[in-house]
């Protein structure tokens, strides 16, 4: 079951031409060059449906392991220096390739986190700067009862741990933006260790 998950997941990034942009073994994203699905209000600036953004995909086998216990001070500190670290990676990409060139926006989807229940993630991501909205399903109930099974399956593939505190019938996708520009004047003039 779980190599049947990560072949799906290789070939889901390969049609989606999400990509590894970095050979550093602490960062944990991979990107994806891609049009806005809907539009979006940010800090007063609208992103509109289409615009150029940068996907982020988590990369799940560098994503450090939950303890047995659950996450814990040790764990948090680990996903924080490692988030931080990729932060600056990517903000450091996007400087140094011109493909990057015209982003107007950084965007993630994740079912690790939602407005209900559980919401250290999300003042996790609005520490690092980002926006935490709704997800906007753009296939409808049935095709958001499939992304959440695989996100479910993902899960119990690479982190099983996790299945712990998340019932797959109680999933719920959050998206992250943050406006380019912000994210490299955030992110961009560290040096990266």
């Amino acid at each position: 079951m779980r190599a049947l998950a990560r072949f799906i997941d290789h070939l889901l990034q390969k049609k989606n031409k999400v990509f590894e942009f970095s050979h550093d073994p602490e960062c944990i994203f991979r990107l994806q060059l891609r049009r806005a699905a809907h539009d979006v209000n940010l800090q007063g600036n609208q992103i509109v449906k289409g615009d150029p953004i940068l996907g982020l995909h988590i990369w799940n086998e560098r994503m450090p392991k939950l303890p047995v216990e659950g996450a814990d001070l040790r764990w948090a500190r680990q996903a924080h220096r490692l988030l931080l670290h990729s932060f600056r990676l990517i903000a450091r990409e996007m400087q140094s390739d011109e493909k990057y060139a015209g982003t107007q926006a950084l965007f993630g989807i994740s079912a690790l986190f939602s407005f209900t229940g559980h919401t250290g993630g999300v003042r996790m991501m609005q520490h690092f700067g980002f926006t935490v909205l709704p997800y906007h399903p753009t296939m409808g109930r049935f095709g958001l009862f499939w992304q959440n099974f695989f996100s479910w399956w993902l899960m119990y593939t690479y982190n099983d741990v996790s299945l712990n505190t998340r019932e797959f019938r109680h999933l719920q996708r959050s998206e992250i933006w943050m406006l380019a520009d912000e994210f490299i004047r955030r992110y961009g003039n560290h040096p990266v260790h």
